[in-house]
């Protein structure tokens, strides 16, 4: 039976910060980054403010949790340094059906943060893939209509800042693959090699999440907010 594989492309997360900030090499702004995968249930208001992990390896029916964490570099010499919006933009992609027709399917999504401080620190973000939206394009039948923690998916990280110029890249997927093979593969990924479902991959403020531990996340711009003037 074939084998269904999941692509979760992180595609660029991008970021664009004060004018010394820019001045430092962009492409080591964001480093140490780690793409990693999860499902769990909506957390309970009524009961607790803390969601329940997942211990079943199916991910139907459950939400899909992406965390990217990654170490913003301070530039060499410079204190307080801080680099507004940032863009963390995710592409998903994996062997699914539509109109009850098997083919890939490209899930896309994009988190804007107001701003981001350059502290030598591991940051942590996540974005969310709604079960409904899964199941709507995972198989209804056979091997691949549950869908496995080990080895599914393949995702490609991209930060980027205001002008998109990437600054930090992170994979996570198949044993075996290099950042190299990770970025050979989505460098060769077009529109027309799946079916795009833009906007199906969502930031942590347009789900259950938006407001739990809201403090240890980077702040994410309402719709329509922008970075203060420089």
């Amino acid at each position: 039976m074939k084998k269904w594989l999941f692509l979760v492309g992180l595609t660029a997360l991008l970021l664009h910060g004060a004018q010394d900030a820019r001045a430092a090499a962009v492409e080591e702004l964001f480093t140490k980054v780690k793409v990693t995968l999860n499902t769990s249930n909506p957390p309970s208001f009524r009961n607790t403010s803390n969601s329940t992990p997942s211990t079943s390896s199916s991910w139907r029916n459950k939400w899909l949790v992406i965390s990217v964490e990654f170490t913003p570099v301070m530039p060499q010499r410079q204190r307080h340094f801080w680099i507004d919006d940032v863009t963390m933009n995710i592409r998903a992609v994996f062997n699914g059906q539509s109109d009850g027709r098997a083919q890939p399917i490209l899930f896309t999504g994009t988190s804007e943060f107001w701003t981001i401080p350059l502290d030598n620190r591991k940051h942590i973000a996540t974005m969310f893939v709604p079960p409904q939206i899964l199941d709507r394009y995972l198989p209804s039948t056979g091997s691949a209509s549950v869908v496995s923690t080990s080895g599914t998916f393949v995702m490609e990280v991209l930060f980027k800042d205001r002008a998109g110029t990437v600054i930090g890249t992170g994979y996570y997927g198949q044993r075996g693959m290099s950042d190299k093979d990770y970025a050979e593969y989505f460098s060769k990924l077009n529109a027309g090699a799946a079916l795009t479902i833009p906007g199906a991959i969502l930031p942590r403020n347009l789900t259950p999440w938006a407001y739990l531990d809201i403090d240890d996340f980077d702040f994410l711009k309402p719709a329509g907010g922008r970075a203060a003037e420089k």
